[in-house]
């Protein structure tokens, strides 16, 4: 009895603690892009337009507890049907073998968020420029909404995408832009 009681207590105070509310991302208000330099002069524009993700948010605090998104590889745009193809063959991302990259939330500290990245199996640590927007009341719907903002820098061989091809080509560091509006569940 005692034990229960224990286990009872110790669960209800952990459930105390935890005060963060699910978002759900509006994904028409929403972007996953990234740019690339192109011949070391011009830069090439990209998006993914197929992602989700989960996001928990602790109002009170204004704390983001979890982040977690992923992309299908295969909705690559970059308004170049041709450069989306190779984009997607075995020597790039080679998403008919890896068909999703994945971010996982390890801590924030600041404006500055860490996360795993993987891609084409491969998980580095990058971490990213951070920022919220919000809680503030959907005057539609009466949910709450937030604005999320990230954004970061990879090497691309790093995950092994387009080894053979060189950095005057195509350059090596990509720079990523993450703009997330969710709201409350």
């Amino acid at each position: 009895m005692r034990k229960l009681l224990f286990v009872s207590s110790a669960l209800a105070l952990a459930l105390s603690f935890s005060t963060a509310t699910p978002y759900n991302i509006d994904d028409t208000h929403s972007a996953v892009n990234f740019q690339v330099t192109h011949m070391m002069i011009s830069d090439v524009d990209g998006a993914f337009n197929k992602f989700s993700g989960k996001i928990d948010f602790d109002e009170k605090s204004k704390a983001l507890k979890v982040l977690e998104g992923e992309v299908e590889i295969a909705s690559i745009d970059t308004k170049n049907d041709n450069r989306d193809k190779h984009l997607n063959a075995p020597d790039f991302f080679d998403s008919a073998k890896f068909p999703k990259a994945t971010l996982v939330m390890k801590s924030l500290k600041g404006s500055k968020l860490t996360a795993d990245v993987t891609i084409r199996g491969v998980t580095k640590e990058v971490v990213f420029d951070f920022s919220v927007k919000g809680p503030i009341e959907h005057p539609m719907n009466k949910k709450q909404m937030i604005a999320l903002k990230l954004e970061g820098k990879l090497n691309r061989k790093d995950f092994g995408i387009g080894m053979d091809t060189k950095d005057a080509l195509v350059s090596d560091i990509i720079a990523l832009r993450i703009q997330l509006e969710a709201h409350a569940q």
